[in-house]
């Protein structure tokens, strides 16, 4: 049954996108919604907020054999009690749900809770017409935080180097994008805002020599509202 309450819609709407709702709930969960209007809007929500979270974690594929080996030992017989408490399957299936209560209970604290004094705004930079991000970058007044999120490298004779670029106005240079792809800066030559655009040219690797972007724009994505 979907709630009524607007609270408790949004906490099992959050629960749903996370994945961590059982089986059962989960169906009842997608067959209402071509017929819940609010609950959709709840789960797009939730999508929006968490998807970006994504990319900051960078692929790994898990090692041969392992999934077959997890189903091996989830059908192994109990293990005798003189194992002792942790060998208990039930042990470590509790330890697991709790694990994952906890991590939905903070997903749902961090979209919730009041914004702290930090960034505004958040970025997803990508090559022309990819959805593979690149680097995400995260700023507002207290200046700007750019990380690469997957490897990216100018030629060896070049640099790639950061420009902001405010609707209506000139590219601003941020700087030379180092090796490991991050940038912290606290002051800035302009205020950062909602449709500011960030882009990443390739360039000398000390900077261009006319304050413009002399090369292609090979990275770039616009500043959108963190909440």
């Amino acid at each position: 049954m979907i709630p009524d309450n607007a609270e408790e819609l949004q906490i099992l709407a959050g629960e749903y996108v996370l994945g961590v709702l059982d089986p059962d709930r989960a169906r009842e969960i997608e067959a209402a919604l071509p017929h819940h209007a609010e609950l959709g809007r709840a789960v797009a929500f939730w999508q929006e907020r968490l998807q970006p979270l994504t990319a900051l974690a960078r692929p790994v594929e898990p090692p041969p054999g392992l999934w077959e080996q997890i189903e091996r030992r989830l059908a192994a017989p109990a293990a005798p009690s003189g194992a002792g408490l942790w060998r208990s399957l039930a042990l470590w299936r509790a330890a697991a749900a709790a694990a994952l209560v906890v991590a939905a209970a903070l997903a749902l604290y961090i979209a919730v809770a009041p914004p702290p004094a930090g960034p505004s705004y958040v970025a997803v930079l990508h090559a022309p017409q990819q959805a593979q991000p690149a680097f995400v970058a995260t700023g507002g007044r207290s200046g700007l935080l750019l990380r690469a999120v997957a490897e990216a490298a100018p030629p060896g004779d070049r640099g790639f180097e950061l420009w902001a670029i405010a609707p209506g106005a000139k590219p601003q240079s941020l700087g030379i994008v180092p090796a490991d792809g991050r940038i912290e800066l606290g002051r800035l030559p302009l205020a950062l805002g909602q449709g500011t655009v960030l882009a990443i040219s390739i360039e000398p690797k000390t900077g261009s020599p006319t304050g413009q972007p002399t090369g292609p724009v090979v990275f770039s994505g616009t500043l959108l509202p963190a909440r």
